[in-house]
């Protein structure tokens, strides 16, 4: 037998929860009705109560619906929260989603397969959605990130907010993945199966700019040997992916706007409008917030743009996928044919990356085809990462200062004075801790020298009075 979901109904509306309570009864699930904040103040009261899922109307005579939400979450940490809302309050449920809700449905509920699909799946399973599921989606779409990254979250809110019909701006520096994550909206999305067409718009001429997007007519001007269909008629029943929204010539951003507002457009010497179904996505790595101010955009533009708005992190920001991406990208390009060792990985984990993923792959492959090799190593790397690496903050700084004998004769008095007593100490545990030291301060040395040396391992085997094959051993490095 399947087992009783719990369901809370908020909403001041008898015919809402009415309407709820046959739907969901008839689905396994117990209801319950709070028809005002205070009667869900009451319920969550009650220690014994749980809920699996909520419903929660957004406008109540005595409370908001986001402030109930995070009551809701605060108490019930796994219970799902759906928000309901009338169409003026969409940008309210966005910020609901990012809050923590799994999904808003819109007043009135006419659509009973759009509503089922929302809440089949949830009433299936009581937890979100599995996070390494996600991460495989956004693998096909070449995302990459860890459990732990800034992006996880995002794209959680990205995988929710694909199923809807909204539009989506992209925010984030050049190379960060922008094109990729619209990418992943459109290929998780009801449209996956129409097209995505994706046009830089900052790469186009001003004088083509209107054809580009809305096609022409033969005749049209010169050259316009026979009629082109425009990026907004080819891109009908699918997503227009508008990268660099920003650098859009401003009277364009007039006939854009009103493309958007209408879904009709006219194709250049053409008197005839004709209508497309679009979903929006754009792009920029401008603050168009400020070009607003400026005026060199649209404000009205922007609003229509930023359904919900996404913040890309920047690489610097997320150095723990760094290695991630790295292997993922090695094993689709190379086949597995090239690998990059440890001490590689720490170089490019400690660098800014002023130009991000894009300048990640472009070192690799540059890398790859100077030194034709099969395994990428710290000393192959360009000397602009060396020159950017700081010293590894797991290593006492005073350890790679002038008058070193000094210095560790007093680091290892501070060290040992500072231990627990003995009672609390495992001597074991403590001797395996300052041989990772000991191997760590090894390969920064070693680090150090082949960046004095500009990458000579010959004379740095001199300098050292090394090997090559303890330089290698030192930096993890296969034979």
């Amino acid at each position: 037998m399947t087992e009783t979901r719990h369901v809370l109904v908020i909403d001041d509306e008898v015919e809402v929860t009415s309407f709820f309570t046959y739907l969901l009864e008839g689905k396994n699930c117990e209801v319950r009705i709070a028809n005002s904040g205070r009667e869900v103040q009451a319920i969550l009261s009650d220690p014994a109560t749980l809920f699996h899922l909520a419903l929660v109307d957004l406008k109540l005579p005595d409370a908001n619906g986001l402030e109930l939400l995070t009551l809701l979450k605060e108490r019930y940490p796994a219970c799902e929260v759906i928000i309901m809302t009338g169409y003026s309050t969409i940008q309210s449920a966005i910020t609901a989603i990012q809050n923590g809700a799994k999904d808003y449905l819109e007043k009135p509920f006419d659509d009973l397969e759009a509503l089922e699909n929302v809440l089949n799946p949830i009433l299936d399973s009581f937890t979100t959605h599995d996070p390494q599921d996600l991460s495989y989606h956004a693998l096909q779409y070449g995302i990459t990130y860890s459990t732990s990254s800034p992006l996880a979250n995002l794209m959680s809110i990205a995988y929710k907010l694909a199923k809807k019909n909204i539009n989506v701006l992209i925010q984030g520096e050049t190379g960060t993945g922008k094109e990729l994550m619209a990418r992943f909206i459109h290929g998780t999305s009801m449209r996956s199966q129409g097209p995505f067409i994706g046009i830089n718009c900052g790469a186009i001429p001003d004088s083509l700019m209107e054809s580009e997007l809305f096609g022409h007519e033969k005749g049209a001007f010169t050259h316009a040997v026979k009629t082109r269909k425009g990026f907004f008629e080819l891109a009908h029943q699918g997503t227009l992916f508008l990268d660099e929204i920003g650098e859009s010539p401003f009277p364009i951003q007039v006939k854009l706007l009103r493309a958007m507002e209408t879904g009709e457009f006219m194709r250049v010497g053409s008197e005839t409008p004709i209508t497309s179904n679009i979903r929006f996505i754009a792009a920029t790595n401008r603050n168009l917030e400020e070009e607003v101010e400026k005026h060199r955009f649209r404000s009205d533009l922007l609003y229509r743009l930023e359904g919900v708005k996404l913040h890309l992190p920047p690489l610097r920001e997320r150095a723990e996928d760094i290695p991630l991406i790295c292997r993922h990208y090695l094993e689709k390009k190379y086949e597995g044919r090239i690998e990059i060792d440890s001490s590689a990985l720490h170089v490019l984990k400690t660098y800014a990356w002023p130009g991000n993923i894009r300048q990640l792959i472009n070192i690799l492959n540059q890398t790859i085809a100077i030194h034709d090799c099969k395994t990428i190593r710290s000393d192959f790397l360009p000397t602009m990462l060396w020159e950017k690496e700081n010293s590894s903050p797991n290593i006492p700084s005073v350890l790679l200062e002038d008058g070193i004998n000094g210095e560790i004769d007093q680091f290892i008095e501070n060290f040992v004075q500072r231990l627990p007593s003995i009672d609390e100490l495992d001597y074991q545990e403590v001797m395996k801790k300052i041989k990772k030291i000991e191997i760590e301060v090894g390969r920064k040395i070693i680090q150090k020298g082949l960046l004095e040396t500009n990458g000579n391992r010959k004379l740095l085997s001199q300098k050292l009075n090394l090997t090559n094959r303890v330089i290698r051993y030192v930096l993890s490095e296969k034979n």
